[in-house]
């Protein structure tokens, strides 16, 4: 058996368990849907292991097309990574029109600070804009740097909110994505020194396309599979589940019957997973706040700067 083969064959079986037990899970979340800002953001997190394992097997099957194939991983990635931030988001504060008063009374820790304390609101909006700045660069260098601001923005806001997110388990949730993320990006950075000191070679065994292409995709294949049942255990169905016995009561004391809102077989809540629109909103939010911060700190300087010369002046004279 060729190694090309032995690899399709490994990485498929992977990839399709992976696959399986992951659809499988999001198909409860969107068949229970009662929460739907909270669970739609979870399938989209989740679906980056079904969609990073059916790629990279892709890359296996047709090498010849993996430097095509190479940039979804990324782009999958970066939604991935940008729901998370939005779930966490969503766990300290359901209601996106109050959220900005959330973090204005939020104290955070800053260096540059005197104090060493710094407004909660400006740390949120600077975080907002280092994780989804990542889906706009294109430049490998840029897209490498801009993977890892974003990841580090996404640990520094949850530590940042760790003693709000207590009973979300939010360090069993960041390990379950990170596990992803953080082994891929490793992974990419061996393979890419690898290539530099020209270690893949192709012999007699393995080709070229082999060492350079199916090792590194069967790798992930293989590494998508413990993340996948860990992903089952952090993102439960069990907080999700309607129970009639704790449905609330109104003003006039009759408790109504909540129902789950994912439509028929949950095709209502898998439409909105695979939706890019919010995304598409957070990114044209993160470039806003970006020109809202040069535009403030452009008529800082200026202010600054005719006061100061005025004073020099007024020295000299």
């Amino acid at each position: 058996m060729s190694f090309h083969r032995f690899n399709m064959t490994l990485s498929g079986s992977c990839a399709t368990f992976a696959s399986l037990v992951i659809v499988g899970l999001l198909s409860m979340h969107a068949t229970h849907l009662s929460k739907p800002n909270e669970q739609i953001k979870i399938m989209k997190i989740g679906l980056l292991i079904p969609f990073y394992s059916i790629l990279s097997l892709l890359s296996i099957c047709f090498p010849k097309g993996a430097v095509d194939i190479t940039p979804w991983l990324d782009l999958v990635q970066s939604v991935a990574l940008g729901s998370f931030f939005l779930l966490m988001c969503e766990f300290v504060s359901e209601n996106p029109s109050q959220r900005d008063l959330f973090f204005a009374a939020l104290v955070v820790r800053d260096k540059k600070s005197p104090s060493g304390k710094g407004g909660g609101l400006a740390w949120y909006r600077s975080r907002w804009i280092m994780i989804f700045q990542q889906l706009v660069s294109t430049l490998n260098l840029v897209k490498d740097v801009s993977l890892a601001a974003a990841m580090v923005s996404v640990l520094k806001f949850y530590f940042g909110l760790r003693k709000h997110l207590t009973q979300h388990k939010p360090l069993a949730k960041l390990l379950a994505f990170k596990l992803v993320v953080i082994t891929t990006f490793v992974l990419t950075i061996v393979f890419w020194i690898l290539k530099d000191a020209k270690v893949l070679n192709g012999n007699s065994t393995l080709t070229y396309a082999d060492l350079n292409i199916g090792l590194p995709n069967m790798i992930i294949c293989v590494l998508m599979v413990p993340p996948c049942i860990f992903f089952h255990y952090v993102n439960s169905l069990g907080p999700y589940i309607i129970s009639r016995n704790a449905i609330p009561a109104d003003e006039t004391g009759a408790r109504r019957l909540q129902r789950y809102q994912g439509g028929f077989l949950g095709g209502r809540a898998w439409i909105r997973a695979l939706n890019p629109w919010e995304t598409i909103k957070a990114i044209m939010f993160a470039l806003t706040m970006a020109a809202d911060s040069y535009q403030e700190r452009s008529a800082n300087q200026n202010n600054v700067l005719p006061a100061a010369g005025y004073m020099v002046r007024g020295g000299r004279r």
